[in-house]
């Protein structure tokens, strides 16, 4: 009766509940990350979580890559945490969805280490993919252009592209707002998000260098399945993106790390 009467005043219940955490552990070369992840709340199948990325090596991430629009990673961890209604009466009655995901990219094109080359590589990457031939913002463009040619009205060159970047800006990939340093841990991360001004769902990103052509990237990924009930739930989502943030640390393997596979599956 507690919880309900705690959720009619939150308005909601679900998403991430750090009364219910596993403490991960990965081993990145001669680095230890580990962090705390509140158990998903979303009914999935088990599957096998690796523990070791040696993200320096080429082979290795050429066997293990998924591709994602313009993201080419390692898929290292997934969450997700539902949003729901207090009680329940439809099966799409869902507010929405937080998930976290972590991954290892690489890249030849920049020194990852140089913080001013990775905070434009993040944004130049979106551009470049949907400005690509067959990229959406291409599509767009090409598609206004042609109808514009065939009307019977004479548009200017300013005003057909006018017309494009208000499309692109509702219906397309605008551009993206300029990435961000920001500290947590004492170390240097790069912040940048993927988002729509007509749109609440979007995705933040996290950055950090790990070599001269490697970096671990964290998304957490805000969807939201019913607007009008958003403002319920996004402030216990950003706060819970925070302290996922604030658990996760960074350091020198210890030399004891045979027992890390085992450490993985313990709740904390």
């Amino acid at each position: 009766m507690i919880k309900l009467a705690k959720a009619f005043y939150r308005g909601f219940i679900g998403g991430p509940s750090f009364d219910n955490c596993i403490h991960y552990r990965f081993i990145l070369e001669d680095k230890l990350l580990t962090l705390d992840m509140p158990c998903s709340n979303v009914a999935a199948v088990p599957s096998t979580i690796d523990v070791s990325f040696p993200y320096n090596s080429k082979s290795w991430f050429n066997q293990h890559k998924e591709d994602y629009f313009h993201h080419v990673y390692v898929h290292m961890l997934t969450k997700n945490w539902m949003y729901l209604p207090p009680v329940s009466y439809l099966p799409s009655s869902e507010y929405g969805m937080l998930s976290c995901q972590l991954r290892i990219k690489q890249t030849q094109k920049i020194n990852v280490l140089d913080i001013a080359q990775l905070k434009h590589f993040v944004i130049e990457s979106y551009d470049k993919f949907h400005w690509r031939t067959d990229g959406k913002n291409t599509e767009i463009t090409e598609k206004i252009k042609l109808q514009k040619s065939k009307s019977s009205v004479a548009w200017t060159e300013a005003e057909i592209e006018e017309e494009i970047e208000e499309y692109i800006k509702l219906h397309g990939q605008p551009p993206l707002p300029a990435a961000k340093e920001i500290i947590i841990n004492n170390r240097l991360w790069v912040f940048y998000k993927e988002c729509r001004d007509n749109v609440l769902s979007r995705q933040d990103f996290y950055c950090l260098p790990l070599s001269e052509h490697a970096f671990l990237e964290v998304e957490f990924n805000h969807r939201i399945d019913r607007s009008d009930k958003h403002k319920k739930w996004a402030k216990h989502a950003l706060e819970s993106q925070q302290r996922i943030m604030e658990s996760i640390k960074l350091s020198d393997l210890p030399p004891d790390h045979d027992n890390l596979i085992a450490d993985n599956s313990k709740s904390v």
